[in-house]
């Protein structure tokens, strides 16, 4: 946090204020406990199991949906690879020329999109 204060020359009180009103507003998610950013959506700040491989970096998704989500965003082509939750088989699923390819699996959502932010780190 003191970096983001410092990289907007802002004092600390003011961007602590700021993230909680991005966070009550559904913008960004924290960290539970803290004022720590855990997610920009489609984006993960922390490393997740849905690393999204573009020509230029990797960003981390929360979720099969994000990693979908991030390429479209950002208008390029990515490459994710990543397992099944429930058989550890590995899975891997592409976004060229803004459609999306993969030869095996289905994404599921164990809750509808209207409860995600129920539990947003369950889902």
């Amino acid at each position: 946090m003191a970096d983001i204060a410092h990289q907007l020359a802002q004092p600390i009180l003011h961007v602590e204020d700021a993230l909680r009103r991005l966070a009550a507003a559904k913008v960004i998610a924290l960290a539970p406990g803290s004022l720590h950013i855990w997610m920009a959506h489609p984006f993960s700040a922390l490393p997740t199991a849905y690393p999204v491989r573009t020509a230029d970096q990797v960003y981390w998704a929360n979720c099969a949906w994000d990693a979908l989500g991030i390429p479209a965003l950002l208008g390029v082509d990515s490459e994710t690879t990543t397992h099944c939750p429930a058989s550890g088989t590995p899975l891997s699923m592409q976004v060229k020329g803004g459609e999306a390819y993969s030869t095996a699996g289905v994404i599921h959502f164990a809750v509808p999109p209207r409860r995600f932010w129920d539990d947003i780190g369950f889902t």
